[in-house]
């Protein structure tokens, strides 16, 4: 599996057994230029159509292309969702619309640019490569396949657009036909699927090398093909897109693609000037207004993403304000990166607003308040090292099995460390139970890239809660022998961005085992793939200490306390503000 494929399949396959749309957390308005000319005489639509007041060669207010009424969803006016040309064939009176649609499906819009993509062709009943970007709207490549009214949807797309293709040029077609084959039969589904289409789409790229929207999308295909076949493809990615957003820096598929392609430790600094631009290219979309968050949290940048996200949360409840769509999963998801970041910061106060606030979303369904709740409440119990308020966690009994494999996680942990066998051991048949449950929801999805990843991530989670049981009974090495193999595990597909390292917990038993030397090792692995995590500054500088390392201390001490807002009440803190006052530099 590649290195992407480990890290980011652990925040998507959670969709799934929460209940979450995947298309609920993606999709709001934007902004784009017209089209370019396409070989065959397409229309120039930035040159032919002067709707809205043109800056810097970007629409920033576009009206109506027609006076058709579109479907319910559609607002009146564009705003702000990049700079996108894609020359088509099409009439020039929907020019803009067609280019907003195919900036929506760059940011993940994907239920908005199919009712865009559905109103053009209502107004150019022509239009074949519409009927593209329709289809394209139903495939979600790197969070789910269709399901089987979306693929029998999405054929019936690109099926009628096949009497219409005779007004088209070579590269509408060509695009059509790599469509085609991500909505192949049933036999020809999996991982040949997307390497067909991603076969297609380099081929396509090859001959068009000018389309920007060919590169962005070969590139996207390239990061769902590293999903299914474990290769150097999402290497290949980060460079096409490196290469793209330094030529144009404005398109927003080039920033997205880029910082889902280095949405991992390693790679996370390769990302970082796109994670600092996409909010800027597209500032109507929340998903765009969060998305940087998932750089920011790789690196440590706690109150860059407590920005984003807040920028992020605030986008989506206007947009279910004003009826616009529902921004309900937008804030959901930024919500769950917004909490973990203000943890970072040890403000917990805030922290948990973040969690009671879920209730009051606009249109938050009952599961989205449970589930998201629960999870989150289990998370901060263990972040804190609360294992009081982790014993009291009471399991929902309608939450889904991801809510519930957190909740008993945390519940498992905090009987042991509180000395409480009996509950420690009942709460990992729970834990158990329910990540039973979770896999066959998974594989009842027949989604490969949501079942190849989620199996050990969980595993992960039963080992720490079986390694804390073993210390808590007093059998110290087995204890160590299943936290490294937690460890071990967590190290074969890398740390996800939004949880407690294992690495961190082997820091921890190593401490209470009295063993700072191997403490440190652990803290320091966990930094590497976490940087700044408060616990880990903490845990470092506590070792650092004992072994009479001070300058070592002092300095994971003194990045503790940049890291923690004035505010914070942690223990850690006033332990770290203590020790630096004590030992100052000569």
């Amino acid at each position: 599996m590649s290195h992407f494929s480990r890290s980011f399949l652990y925040s998507l396959f959670i969709l799934v057994v929460f209940g979450i749309s995947p298309s609920a957390i993606a999709h709001s308005t934007g902004e784009v230029a017209g089209a370019m000319t396409d070989e065959g005489g397409a229309a120039i639509a930035g040159a032919r159509i002067t709707l809205g007041e043109q800056k810097g060669g970007r629409v920033l207010a576009m009206g109506r292309t027609s006076s058709a009424s579109g479907p319910s969803g559609i607002a009146s006016k564009v705003n702000h969702l990049g700079k996108v040309h894609f020359a088509n064939s099409c009439s020039p009176q929907v020019q803009l619309e067609f280019n907003s649609a195919v900036a929506m499906l760059h940011s993940f819009q994907y239920e908005f640019a199919e009712k865009t993509f559905f109103h053009v062709i209502q107004n150019d009943s022509q239009c074949a490569i519409a009927y593209w970007g329709a289809a394209m709207s139903l495939n979600h490549q790197l969070w789910d396949p269709p399901t089987a009214e979306g693929f029998k949807k999405g054929l019936a797309y690109l099926e009628r657009a096949r009497p219409l293709q005779n007004r088209s040029s070579p590269r509408e077609i060509a695009y059509l036909d790599a469509a085609r084959l991500l909505f192949q039969p049933e036999k020809h589904r999996g991982s040949s699927r997307f390497q067909a289409y991603c076969d297609a789409m380099r081929n396509l790229n090859q001959h068009y090398p000018d389309d920007d929207d060919a590169t962005a999308f070969y590139a996207l295909s390239l990061l769902a093909l590293s999903f299914e076949v474990g290769d150097d493809s999402n290497h290949k990615a980060v460079a096409i897109l490196q290469r793209l957003f330094s030529a144009r820096p404005e398109h927003p598929g080039a920033a997205h693609y880029l910082i889902h392609a280095t949405d991992t430790a390693s790679l996370a600094p390769l990302g970082l000037i796109a994670a600092r631009s996409y909010a800027k290219i597209a500032p109507s979309s929340p998903h765009a207004l969060h998305m940087p968050a998932h750089i920011f949290v790789r690196l440590g940048m706690w109150q860059e993403s407590i920005e984003s996200n807040l920028a992020s949360i605030s986008a989506a409840r206007e947009a279910t304000n004003s009826r616009h769509y529902d921004g309900t999963g937008d804030a959901l998801h930024a919500i769950m990166y917004l909490s973990y970041s203000y943890l970072q910061r040890g403000d917990d106060e805030s922290a948990r607003r973040v969690v009671q606030s879920i209730k009051d979303l606009p249109k938050a369904r009952s599961k989205d308040v449970v589930n998201d709740s629960a999870i989150l409440d289990a998370l901060y119990a263990v972040e804190t090292h609360d294992w009081r308020r982790a014993t009291n966690l009471a399991p929902p009994p309608s939450a889904f099995p991801y809510a519930k494999i957190r909740t008993f996680w945390a519940r498992a942990i905090g009987a042991a460390r509180t000395g409480n066998i009996v509950e420690a051991r009942q709460n990992i048949e729970g834990l158990d139970q329910a990540f039973a449950n979770m896999v066959r929801n998974i594989q009842s999805v027949a989604c490969p890239m949501h079942t190849a990843h989620s199996e050990d991530s969980e595993r992960v989670q039963q080992l720490e809660a079986k390694a804390w049981l073993a210390w808590a009974e007093g059998k110290p090495e087995e204890a160590l022998e299943i936290m490294q193999k937690a460890a071990a595990t967590e190290d074969s597909y890398d740390v996800e961005s939004r949880t407690v390292p294992a690495y961190e917990m082997l820091g921890d038993l190593f401490l209470e085992l009295g063993q700072p030397e191997s403490a440190l090792i652990a803290y320091e692995t966990a930094l590497k793939e976490a940087p700044l995590r408060l616990n880990d500054l903490a845990g470092a500088a506590r070792a650092s200490r004992i072994i009479g390392n001070l300058r070592g201390a002092r300095n994971y001490y003194a990045a503790l306390v940049k890291c923690c807002t004035p505010r914070a009440a942690r223990k850690e803190l006033a332990e770290a503000k203590s020790f630096l006052s004590d030992n100052r530099l000569e």
